[in-house]
Formats: C-alpha cells, structure tokens, sequence
C-alpha cells in the first residue's frame, strides 16, 4: 500500500506537468562512506583528506519526547544521565573529562529533541583522546550506562535548574502553537524538558526502560567527519559497537502526524505574552523525500513558500486598515507531513479570521504571479549551478552538518554535480500551471487548524467550525469575490515611493588632505594623519574574500561625563533612524531600502565603533555616506516624543543593579533620566558622539589609485569637535551584599562582581582571558557536579582598558533556598583559583591557545581588533608581532600571579534577586 501511495502521488504530479524526463533517485556522495554493522548501527564517514585536521564525531539515537509512554522529559533526563556513571567509568564521565582536560559545552556536548537525542564529540589537533579512545567512551556511554537512582537523585536538581532557567512567553506560546499543528499527535503534551511534575516523580527505573527499548545499535547513526582514515574508522566501530546486542528497530510509526477530515480551533496565549494574531492552517501528506516524487513536491515547496507569501504581503496592503500585516509561511512540522499557515497579525481576531478565509479564496483563484514565479525560476536555476562551487568548499565541520541533516530528513547528501543535474531536471519540469494547481489541491485539503494568539488577560471566543466551514464554502461559491478594499495611503511600502533626489544645497566638502605621515614599525602598515585631526592606519593584509575592514573609532563612548550612559545610547540610536533633515520619513525609507548594506553603529562604553566591509573600489562611496550622516543626520521630534513614553513604561531592574554596585560613580543608565529629555538635548549628546575625532583602521589590501585621494578628501574635510571626557563607572571598594525580592517566580538569580587594579596592555589581556575557560570549568564542577545546585554559571574575567582594573563577574540562577549555599560554594571556588590554576595542564592550555588563535587568525575582523588595541596602548603596530608568541610566554607562575591578583576578592559586590512571595 505505501509503494502504491507513492506511485499515485507521482502519477498525480506527471498528470500535472505532463511527458518528463526522468531524475534518478539521489545516491550518497562518493566521499561519504556509508555502511551498517551486524547488529544494524549505520555510519557515515566523510575524511577531509586534510592533514592535521580534527575529528567530528555525531552520534545521533533515533529517539526523543515524542517517543515517550512514561513520564514527559524521559528522553532529557536520559541525555543527563549516560553522563553520570558507567561500566568503563564509574568515576562519571564528568570526571573523566576533567581528567583529560575536556569540557563539555566544547570538547563533548549533547541534545535532546522531539525525535532523536544527539551526543556531539568536537576535538582539536592532537586533542586527548584520538578517535578510537573518543568512540570508545561513547560505547560505554550508551550500551553501559548506570543510571543508577542516586546518580539520578543528584541530576534531577540540574535538570530542574535548567528548567528554573526559565522559558520565557515566547517559547511556552510556540509550544502552543506546535501543539495545535500537531493536533493528534504524539507531540502533543509533551515539551521536550518535561513539566515540573513529571520530573520531580521520575525515577532511574524509569530511564532504563527507555535506554533499553530505544538505546540499541539499530536505532543509531553515526557521523565522523574530519581528517580519518575511513577503514580505520570502521575497524574502530566494529570493536567498541560491534559487541552491542542486536535487536530490531524500534516500531516508530506513531511518529507520522495522522491527518485528519475536520477543521480544529484553538487558544493560544500566555499571560506574560503580548502578540495578538489569527492562524489559518492547511495539513497536508508529501511523499518521502528521498523518492523523485518527494524531491519534486519540495522544491515546489520552495517556490510556494516564496510565491504564496508575497502573494499574501500585496493583499495584506489592501486590509492595512483591519491587520498589521499578513503572512504566509510553510513548516515541515514531522516527516511526510507540511503545514501551510496564513497569519494574520490583528486584535481584531474576528475580523482576523474572515480576512483571511478570503485571502486564501482569492489566492486559490487568482493564482500566482507570471512574473514573480519567472523571476523566482531564473533565480532558482543560478543558486542550482552555484550550488556546485559552493559545495567544494565546505569544511569537515559542513560536512558533518550536511550529513546529519540528511539522515534525519530520511534522505541522502548526494555529489553536487549529480545533484545539481537532477535539480535542473526537476526545474525544467515545474511550470506555473502546475505550480497553481498544486497550490489549489493543497488549499482543498480537509485537515485544517485555525486558532487565536491573544495577549496575557484578554478574552476572546473562538469562531464555530461550523461557522468557519460556511463563510468558506460561501466565498467558494461566490461567482466574483468583493474588489479588495483601496490601498489606504499610509500603507504604502517604500517601493511605492519615489526614490529622492539628493538636494543640490547638501554638498560635502572635498578638500581633505594628509598632512602627516608616520613611521608605525612595519612595512605593511600604512599611517596618514588628516587635515581634520582623524588618523588612518592601514594594514596591508590579504583577506579571504578580498574586501577591505575598515573601522573608524572615538572616545569615549556612552560612558561620558557630559551627558551620560542613558542619553548617550538614546540620542545615537535615534540619531540613527531619523535619516537626513531634508527629506521625510518615507523618503528616507526609501533611499534606505535602494542602498546596499552600509556602515553600522555600535556604541559602547569607552568608544562609538562605526565598521563594514567592503570590496575596495567602494571606499569612496561609503565614505561619501558616511559624511552625509554625519552633516546631514538629525533627530526627527516624533521620535523625542516615543523615546519619552517608551522610558516611562521600561524597566529600571539594570538601574537598580548599577546603583548598587557601582554606587555615586554610576553613570545614569537607567530609564528615568529619559522621560523628560528633550530634543535639543538629545541633538547635542548625539552631536557630541559622532562629531569627535576618529582614529580609521583598516585591513586588507592597500587602496589603488585615487581610492584612497577620495576618501581623505571627503573624510578629512569634516568638521571635528573636542571628544566627549571619559567617565567610567568604577565598582565600589569593599565587600557589599544585599537580598532584593521581586521577581515573579519561584527561582533566585545571583549576580557577582569584583575587581582588583591592574594597569591595562593587550598582552596581559590576552594572556589574563586564559584563566576565564579555568574558572568557568573550576565553578561548574562545584556547584553543578558536586552540589547539583545550578543548571550553568556565566563567568567572564578581563582586564579592562576604560578603568585599568581586572574585573570579574558571575551569575546564574538557583532555588532561593538554596542562595546563600550556592553563593559562599562560588566564592570559595574563585579564592581557591590560584591554586587550581597552578594545578593546570599547562600544555593543553597552550594547545587550546594555539587552536583557538589559528580559527581567530584567519579573520580579518581580528587583525582589525588587535590593530586598534597595539595603538591604544603603544601608539603603533608593535603588539601584531607579539601576539603570536604569547601562548610560549605562558608559565604555570605566571598564569597563577594573575590569578593571585584577580581573586583577592578585597573588592566585593553581591547581589540575590529573590521571589517576591518569600
């Protein structure tokens, strides 16, 4: 029956398009390497054929949530739990990777989903284990797991602090959301985690029944990928998995969403949640994507998707007055089975819904666009043809991602060539005729859902289906639809608008010069001062897709003491989006859409960093923009006016926090310096930001012709003022504490922060970083190895240049009761750092050092960083040179003075957000 399925599928397609060629079934790529052992485990082998290459390893059990009959979050706990003890390693596997220096989150990872668990092994050159020893734990891992119930009793307070980490509105509504498209469904009720309830009541017992139904070699894919020899890979496989028992396939056809005749309606909301819309959804069955049949219906899927949506976003410019907007977009929710969703985004969900019905009915109707369907076509045809010259560049890591991605989607990565063959193939048989009546079969089909997201404490009642199914059959019916209602004005989309023509009065200046240039201490680097008081300094470096970094920075940034943290960052940002003085909102909308991507803004505490990358040729132009904004640019009024009402409704939690550990020296960072701004002040704090001197670095090749005579000439001729006086804010010395309850629910939130004077260099910086992946390691073992107290920590040490201090901060979230434990077990760990640190594998951090610089390197947004911060500190290049030798510099003394003087803990600041109830 399902061979017949398939036949009638294509037979409906060929009746649609008519005499085809045929495309043959996809066949994996020559390069992968695929077989089955004895007792049914599949591997998949790419060898990079790179020497020194690392090694990925993806171990993916076909199992997750959906597969559950007990308690929801089995498949979660059991992730946790083959961690903990076994047979190899009753120590835990935690303790075994401390051992060798791995960290999970890097070295060894995992994750659970609705259908499979994935455990992700990630090395590095001459890492501590080699692919035999890594395969080995992980056979131990999932054919000798433990899981014994005081192991469990311990992580099941991880897995609940990771659920008191909370989900926030957003994610519990797309539960909803999912749940009602998979209506039916054994995905129903089950979010992947598991509810408070059902983790609280799970037992080990419990976990075995799971391992050992569906943790078996014939229900698990391998994929290895990287530098390996694929004979020696399997020789490997067959050693550790091989002597795995071989039992069948779990029976999983429960997976396959069952479709059903009827339309569903639904409620989604969450009382934190604020967006307020109506779903329209058609269910529909497509043949297995690894038939011609299936590859045909997913790549008109793609043209669909793309078609119908922008057929929906003309539409949705007639109802401007009733929605906001209307959508259209295709999901993949389960193998075999799309869902296509028409949104729209109304608190009218009566309107809403009716709106919508006549949207599809017009849609079916009318058709697709001849245009934008031949548009879309000849766009198709180049990605297929480039897709072959992409495809050859993929990493070992791509690779292994690609791999993956076809074997959970029951599919193949074929060779590109083949593939591209096939496509064309495909393409020359999709026409709009065919496309249209695909779209008007799946727009009849019967299983449909329709349900309301309203906002948290609003109440709404659903529509009858009854009701639905009669205005749907009417418009259906109908002999012509109703003339959509005339575009109103205001909706009109910036392709609607002219595109403005440049006022002859705003001219920029052009008489730049370089009156100065400088010596920097190396061939390559070029030193120019400008006529205006800016600098450019150019490192002549090849970049990998041939393009110039450019980045142009002032001090001090949004910590100033004219005008502060609040206003600065609020005068930019507005500053940014009112455009140029001249023209209206719309017209500076529209020039904004016709310009390809510019410069972009970032403002931080001790510099406003403005950067792109560019192909050469176009520094003249972007300089000409960039001196527009900066002549040109203004703060429209309306924008003063939202700035104001929006500073009265946010929070002041960050304003609190600051206050307290910083104390008088606190910029005002909070929202109540706000609510009174007016626009001249806010002019002159944006003035005063973009109006300094700028130092301009660049990477990458050296500028040709006049080029570089363009730039200095528009640059150099802007008018610069005196930079803004720096006013970092300095934590307070001394030990403070202090317990504020307001939070909402049941969990505590820790925050930490301390800091111990240390005059600023980039190489102490560099070498300081090296202690934080330490201490991150160090507090995990404690708090969520040994007391099962937290979920994860955020830890972050540096030494920063604004206030010539290494700063430390910490935080994570824990059970309330359990804070004050949790905090002194934190503390103790940073004061014990000297000691741990002197402990190190000092080898394997050069090591880590050596691989981290080698992926850091090849970036040009690097080279771009280090070259600002060489002439921050010694005022040329020099720090280029030395950084590459620093990890050799690396001595176990040295790295434990650090330590001795960032973990003096004298300078103390702790802060416990507790529920509000108690």
């Amino acid at each position: 029956m399902q061979r017949m399925s398939r036949l009638l599928a294509f037979f409906f397609l060929v009746i649609l398009a008519g005499p085809v060629a045929s495309a043959a079934e996809p066949e994996w790529d020559a390069r992968v390497v695929t077989g089955e052992l004895g007792n049914g485990l599949r591997y998949f082998i790419h060898d990079s054929g790179k020497a020194g290459e690392p090694f990925n390893i993806r171990l993916i059990v076909h199992a997750g949530s959906a597969d559950e009959q007990g308690p929801s979050g089995l498949a979660h706990g059991l992730e946790h739990m083959v961690f903990q003890s076994t047979k190899d390693h009753p120590e835990t596997l935690h303790r075994y990777f401390q051992k060798i220096g791995w960290r999970t989150g890097v070295q060894i990872n995992a994750l659970t989903r609705e259908t499979e668990t994935q455990f992700m092994v990630r090395t590095r050159p001459d890492d501590a284990l080699d692919l035999d020893q890594s395969l080995a734990f992980l056979a131990d891992m999932l054919f000798d797991a433990q899981l014994l119930q005081e192991d469990w009793d311990k992580e099941r307070f991880v897995v609940l602090e990771e659920m008191r980490r909370g989900e926030g509105a957003a994610s519990r509504l797309s539960r909803q959301k999912k749940e009602l498209l998979r209506v039916g469904s054994r995905f129903v009720g089950r979010p992947t985690i598991g509810t408070l309830q059902d983790v609280e009541a799970m037992t080990a017992a419990d976990m075995r029944d799971f391992y050992y139904r569906f943790y078996v070699a014939s229900n698990m894919s391998v994929v290895i990928s990287g530098r390996v020899d694929p004979q020696l890979a399997i020789a490997s496989l067959e050693r550790h998995f091989g002597p795995a028992e071989s039992k069948p396939r779990p029976d999983r056809s429960y997976l396959v969403l069952p479709l059903k005749d009827t339309l569903t309606t639904g409620l989604v909301q969450d009382p934190a949640g604020s967006s307020s819309q109506v779903t329209y959804a058609f269910r529909v069955k497509v043949p297995p994507r690894i038939s011609e049949a299936g590859q045909r219906a997913y790549l008109e899927k793609y043209f669909l998707s793309k078609l119908m949506r922008e057929e929906m976003q003309e539409q949705a410019n007639h109802y401007a007055r009733d929605v906001d907007s209307l959508t259209f977009v295709v999901q993949e929710t389960t193998e075999e089975r799309l869902v296509l969703a028409f949104n729209a985004r109304t608190n009218d969900h009566d309107r809403g819904w009716k709106i919508l019905l006549e949207a599809v009915e017009r849609l079916r109707r009318d058709g697709l666009d001849e245009k934008a369907f031949e548009e879309l076509m000849a766009r198709a045809r180049r990605i297929n043809q480039n897709n072959i010259k992409a495809a050859e560049s993929r990493t070992f890591a791509e690779w292994e991602d690609k791999i993956t991605s076809a074997i959970l989607t029951n599919s193949v990565l074929d060779a590109p060539a083949a593939k591209s063959r096939r496509t064309s193939l495909l393409l020359d048989q999709i026409t709009l005729e065919g496309l249209n009546e695909r779209m008007r079969a799946l727009l009849a089909e019967p299983d449909q859902v329709l349900f309301y997201q309203v906002p948290g404490g609003q109440k709404r009642v659903l529509p009858q289906a009854a009701d639905i199914a009669a205005l749907r059959d009417q418009l259906a019916s109908m002999e012509t639809l109703p003339d959509l209602p005339p575009i109103p004005e205001a909706a009109n989309t910036p392709e609607d608008i002219p595109l403005p023509v440049w006022p002859e009065a705003a001219q920029l200046g052009r008489d730049g010069k370089i009156v100065a240039t400088r010596e920097s201490g190396g061939p390559n680097v070029m030193d120019w001062t400008l006529s205006n008081g800016d600098r450019l300094i150019w490192l002549e470096r090849p970049t990998p897709d041939g393009k110039v970094y450019l980045s142009g920075r002032s001090a001090p940034g949004y910590m100033n003491a004219e005008f502060g943290s609040a206003l600065s960052q609020a005068a930019l940002q507005l500053w940014e989006q009112s455009g140029f003085s001249f023209w209206s909102q719309q017209e500076n909308e529209r020039w904004s859409k016709d310009q390809a991507p510019g410069w972009s803004w970032a403002l931080k505490d001790g510099v406003l960093d403005i950067g792109l990358a560019m192909n050469p040729e176009k520094l003249p132009e972007l300089a000409e923009r960039y001196a527009a904004m900066v002549r040109f640019g203004f703060i429209r009024e309306e924008a003063v006016a939202d700035l104001a009402e929006q500073a009265g409704h946010a929070s002041e939690e960050g304003q609190a926090y600051s206050e307290f550990v910083f104390g008088d020296t606190a910029a005002r960072t909070g929202v109540e310096s706000l609510r009174d701004v007016s626009g001249d002040q806010l002019a002159a704090a944006a003035e005063g930001l973009i109006n300094a001197p700028v130092e301009w670095f660049a990477v990458g090749p050296a500028p040709q012709g006049k080029s570089l005579e363009d730039f200095v000439s528009v640059i150099g001729a802007l008018p610069r003022s005196a930079s803004l006086t720096p006013a970092p804010a300095l934590q307070r010395p001394g030990v403070h504490q202090t317990e504020v309850r307001e939070l909402p629910s049941n969990r505590a939130e820790v925050k930490v922060s301390f800091f111990a004077p240390r005059s600023w260099t980039p190489e102490d910086s560099f070498l300081l970083s090296t202690i934080t992946p330490l201490t991150q390691e160090a507090l995990k073992t404690e708090l969520r190895y040994e007391l099962g107290g937290v979920y994860s920590t955020r830890f972050e040490l540096e030494l920063d240049p604004d206030t010539d201090r290494i700063i430390g901060t910490l935080s994570f979230v824990c059970d309330p009761a359990r804070s004050k434990e949790l905090v002194q077990a934190a503390l103790g760990v940073l004061k014990q750092m000297p000691e741990t640190v002197l402990a190190a594998d000092l080898e394997r951090i050069r090591s880590d050092i050596a691989f981290a610089e080698e992926t850091r390197l090849r970036d040009p947004n690097t080279w771009l960083r280090r070259l600002a911060l060489s002439y921050r500190r010694y005022g040329d290049a020099g720090y280029l040179d030395r950084m590459t030798g620093l990890g050799a510099e690396l001595t176990a003394d040295r790295l434990a003075g650090f330590a001795r003087e960032a973990f003096q803990l004298d300078n103390l600041s702790i802060m416990v957000r507790l529920p509000k109830d108690g």
